[in-house]
């Protein structure tokens, strides 16, 4: 089962994905780690849903 410790890991490698793409040079790059932060929000989502759940 996910918890909400493991959602708040996850928003914490988005944040960074989001980052590494304000750095990015070219457009490409940065497409792919939003797409990574937008990823690994959903997980976070998910990981919130199941914590909840639970509850």
């Amino acid at each position: 089962m996910m918890s909400e410790e493991e959602a708040d890991r996850y928003r914490v490698e988005a944040e960074e994905c989001r980052r590494i793409a304000e750095r990015a040079i070219k457009q490409p790059d940065k497409e792919v780690w939003l797409r990574l932060a937008a990823d690994w929000m959903k997980l976070a989502e998910g990981a919130s849903l199941g914590d909840e759940r639970k509850k």
